[in-house]
């Protein structure tokens, strides 16, 4: 895998040595004790299928049958099929179509050449703009959107054929010529794509993704309700897509959207893997390294952003590192970045040295800058022009104290809870102490970064592409963590850096001692997943293959038992207005825009109201509060609010339905007035 042949020896080796200190280490510190017995069985599973497969695949290559694809293709099969049958038919089709829209789209402004995974980036790019600068207007209907993608199929019908053709060929011709690496990136897809199958259980997607989705497809338009949702006009470009994905299916499909970023993050690790001169059964190792890393899986579970950021900007960093004449150009370039900042701002950060870079090494520099700028601006600035037009403050509700919006209290917000501080050690704690460092159990970061980060500092020396781009990565990473010491953010430079340090291995450690290293990284890597969440810890898979496809419903509600009752309620009386009155979990999410918390980051005023409420013990708070919200339901964990679940009763209200310790009440009178604290900025 390289020609080096000073890597045969005792040097070459040593590269390979910190994969097994890393499994010592992996043993001493418990690791595998997070992992539930039932998940490390499907493993079990999953691998003994792969080795089958492998091989008969072996077998026929030394018969001279030149059979690989299939075996690649079969290998596929059981993810697949799961896929369908857990996430919903309806969900997969409105992912393909989604995906071969933004081909069509993207095909306008990217060559042919530049291959379809650039196309369905800036399609998807140029989607969330039209979609994001539209959003008040009362136009979002279901029909609406079908007729729109039958129109851009049948519009783009040759580009799409013709991309398509160039990458079902591009595919079969690396899966016969290297079946067995295909395969091991099959099975770390297939790891992966185990979160495409449990429904919403994230805390951020239930309390603030889902909103947009939910009241487009209530009311055909977004609500921009700051005063209740403070993060109604936060960067949206994610939100924005999955909604066109949910308009598409017609409900929620977070699996459809998922699978598109867990699919172009395969594909950016192996273009990035190639753009620095790997040999293709490299780039295919690469691929299989950065999808078993435990939170590519936990990124196909949520809508949170940063597996979207580390797919884009492993395109990104691939277009940076080829030379200038084979990359897409300024107006594909520009779109890829603008979505990059639409997804979030803290993505400047990781996107203006790329940029630089490229529009520095382009012919006609100014004209490329300016087409690149052009495009890139019209497609990040929605939510950032909407969110300055409705409280003044662009970044709302960060940096408040600064741009003072009323809307907001004056404070530059920051989560307080994750400053462990920094320290020597914090590349060694983030993956065997990284509980330290986000919601998650130790092993989360995994072992891959840890291992091959050697090997890159080594390969930097000979590498110039290797050393400006591991050092570019780090350094941003560097200042992420030193601001907040919170493991998600810093995933997308964990993806960067994990495939520049297996290209780096390949180049300095022997052959086999490289496919060893590969395998046992993917292994573990690949068993840490679930120790991303505790939804995952969970092992609702066990459940649903014992129950099928009807197990999901019932994890929801085991696992969220507010979201179920919510959906109920919208359910039986479609234009209800729920009070989420559990400060903790303020699940609005499937409310239709209905549906309001008492989170105080969320809510602050009515976080207030609350407090002085409960801690009111003859009710008349709580009776003025419920009088000026007006909302014809409440759901509640009565050992939480005492009060309120008294005052309830006293009035007269109904319990409905109980799940979990949350109880949904409804008002006698039936009124649904959603009335608390309606103002001129609440875009309604």
């Amino acid at each position: 895998m390289t020609s080096s042949a000073a890597r045969n020896g005792l040097a070459g080796w040593v590269f390979v040595l910190p994969v097994g200190v890393l499994l010592v280490a992996f043993v001493a510190y418990q690791l595998g004790d997070q992992v539930a017995r039932d998940y490390r069985l499907l493993l079990v599973a999953l691998a003994g299928w792969m080795a089958v497969l492998a091989g008969l695949a072996w077998t026929g290559a030394r018969r001279q049958r030149a059979r690989g694809v299939r075996w690649v293709a079969l290998a596929a099969l059981p993810a697949s099929i799961a896929v369908v049958a857990f996430a919903g038919p309806s969900t997969v089709v409105a992912g393909a179509l989604l995906a071969l829209v933004a081909i069509g789209i993207g095909s306008c402004i990217v060559p042919r050449s530049s291959g379809s995974a650039t196309a369905l980036l800036a399609g998807l790019a140029v989607l969330a703009a039209i979609v994001g600068w539209t959003l008040p207007l009362p136009i979002h209907h279901r029909g609406a959107y079908l007729l729109g993608a039958v129109v851009v199929l049948a519009w783009r019908r040759q580009a799409l054929l013709a991309m398509s053709r160039d990458a079902l060929a591009s595919a079969r011709a690396v899966a016969a010529a290297h079946p067995a690496w295909s395969m091991l990136l099959v099975a770390a897809a297939s790891v992966a794509s185990l979160g495409l199958w449990l429904p919403s259980l994230n805390y951020d997607d239930n309390a603030v993704h889902l909103v947009m989705q939910a009241q487009l497809l209530a009311d055909a338009r977004y609500h921009f309700d700051v005063q209740r949702q403070a993060w109604a006009v936060a960067p949206w470009a994610n939100n924005v897509l999955h909604a066109i994905a949910a308009m598409l299916a017609g409900h929620e499909a977070r699996a459809a959207m998922g699978a598109i970023w867990l699919l172009l993050g395969i594909d950016g690790a192996r273009r990035l893997a190639l753009a620095l001169g790997a040999p293709v059964a490299v780039a295919l190792a690469a691929a299989a390294v950065l999808t078993a890393q435990p939170f590519t899986g936990y990124f196909t579970t949520t809508m949170q952003v940063d597996g979207a950021s580390a797919a884009i900007l492993l395109h990104l960093a691939a277009i940076a590192a080829s030379p200038a004449a084979a990359r897409p150009g300024p107006w594909a370039t520009g779109a890829i970045g603008g979505l990059l900042l639409g997804l979030k701002t803290v993505n400047l950060l990781f996107a203006l040295p790329l940029l630089a870079w490229i529009a520095w090494t382009s012919p006609a520099r100014g004209r490329w800058l300016a087409r690149a700028l052009a495009i890139g601006l019209a497609i990040a600035l929605p939510n950032y022009a909407y969110a300055w037009f409705i409280t003044g403050n662009p970044l709302f509700p960060f940096f408040n104290a600064v741009f003072r919006s009323p809307l907001y209290p004056l404070e530059n917000f920051r989560d307080l809870k994750w400053m462990a501080g920094v320290t020597w050690r914090a590349p060694w704690d983030l993956s065997f102490r990284s509980n330290l460092f986000g919601q998650v159990a130790p092993g989360a970061a995994g072992l891959a970064l840890l291992a091959t980060l050697p090997a890159l500092f080594a390969a930097a020396r000979t590498s110039r592409p290797l050393a400006w781009l591991g050092a570019w990565a780090i350094a941003i990473a560097a200042l992420l963590f030193w601001q907040m010491q919170y493991l998600r953010y810093l995933f997308p430079a964990y993806a960067v850096l994990v495939v520049l340090g297996t290209v780096a291995l390949a180049r300095l450690a022997p052959t086999r001692g490289f496919v060893a290293a590969v395998l046992v990284l993917v292994v573990v890597d690949a068993a840490l997943m679930p120790t991303t969440s505790w939804t995952l810890q969970q092992n609702a898979w066990a459940r649903m293959l014992r129950e099928g496809p009807g197990g999901r419903a019932a994890h929801l509600r085991a696992a969220i038992p507010e979201r179920a009752l919510l959906e109920a309620i919208m359910a039986r009386e479609p234009m209800a207005c729920v009070l989420m009155a559990d400060p903790r979990r303020p699940f609005v999410g499937a409310g239709r825009g209905r549906a309001f918390s008492v989170h105080r980051r969320y809510d602050p005023a009515a976080w207030q109201a609350r407090q002085r409420a409960e801690a009111d013990p003859t009710g008349m708070a709580w009776r003025s509060a419920l009088a000026q919200w007006r909302p014809s339901h409440v759901v509640l964990a009565p050992a939480e609010s005492p009060v309120l679940a008294q005052v309830l009763v006293a009035g007269g209200w109904r319990m409905q339905d109980a799940a979990g310790g949350e109880q949904a009440w409804a008002d006698p009178a039936g009124s649904a007035g959603c009335g608390r604290g309606r103002g001129k900025h609440d875009g309604r």
